[in-house]
């Protein structure tokens, strides 16, 4: 097999609390559990492994699959007429699952961050606002009290200057998701994530919206620091006006941080994962 270039996305994944193998342990308990993401498709996450030179990495894979509803009609290829499905088939659609996607992805248990393949070898594509689904709904599913869990794809680095750099700015909404404070620097977004920490939130919702008659609504520092922090942990939407006076609604969700790696013939793609978590 030739040498092969992957686009590769990223998820933050936050266990409140977490302690030591939290990640480890939630991954085992989301295996293999079947989840409906999006119409008819469906998939499951393996069990990761530890990577053989690091246990700071875990190595796994998604399969991502169509079922096939055989209470549904199907159509004949060579007349283009509707058949109803025959018994047999019926009996093979209710057991299997179709067009069967197999992805491989990392999970850095110290930054609590996944990366995952996005064009497997065979050329099969899976989007990162779906795995981002598939992985928000498995772990949602672990949420008790006293013990939650948050995803979010990452954005691209501009993505908040994008969304943010609408010549006028109507409205905005910060959703801010708790994630582990401990994590990061003391920074302006630290002291905005800290906030839920010590109000016992989980997550806050800013909706701001532009006084009529203004040019549109700026931040203050405070509120720029929760757009800042909001972008790995939460999301920032905006509407409003560009230079050209054309509407838009923006959002950093549809931004996506997507790298490219290269994988050589023979090569590990979960090696090409780990390199990239580790840039």
């Amino acid at each position: 097999m030739p040498e092969r270039e992957i686009p590769i996305g990223f998820l933050n994944v936050v266990a409140t609390p977490h302690p030591t193998g939290a990640y480890a342990t939630a991954l085992a308990d989301i295996a293999v559990k079947p989840v409906n993401y999006r119409g008819k498709d469906y998939a499951v996450v393996f069990r990761p492994k530890p990577d053989p030179n690091d246990d700071r990495f875990l190595r796994g894979q998604i399969s991502a699959w169509t079922d096939i509803d055989p209470s549904e009609p199907s159509i004949d290829k060579s007349t283009f007429e509707q058949v109803a499905v025959e018994s047999d088939l019926k009996a093979i659609f209710e057991k299997r699952g179709f067009n069967n996607r197999a992805f491989s992805y990392v999970f850095d248990q110290k930054k609590h961050k996944l990366a995952v393949e996005l064009r497997n070898d065979l050329g099969q594509t899976i989007s990162i606002s779906q795995v981002g689904r598939i992985f928000e709904y498995l772990f949602s599913s672990l949420n008790r009290e006293g013990q939650t869990y948050e995803v979010t794809v990452i954005p691209t680095k501009d993505a908040l200057g994008r969304v943010l750099g609408l010549k006028r700015i109507d409205t905005i909404t910060i959703i801010l998701k708790r994630d582990n404070v401990g994590d990061h620097d003391d920074g302006d977004a630290d002291d905005v994530l800290r906030e839920l920490e010590e109000q016992n939130t989980k997550r806050q919702t800013y909706i701001f919206s532009r006084q009529p008659g203004t040019d549109g609504i700026h931040l203050n520092a405070t509120n720029q620091a929760r757009a800042d922090a909001a972008q790995v942990n939460g999301l920032v939407k905006t509407t409003g006006v560009d230079d050209n006076g054309d509407h838009h609604t923006l959002s950093t969700e549809k931004y996506p941080d997507i790298v490219k790696a290269m994988v050589a013939a023979g090569g590990s793609v979960f090696n090409a994962l780990k390199a990239k978590l580790l840039n």
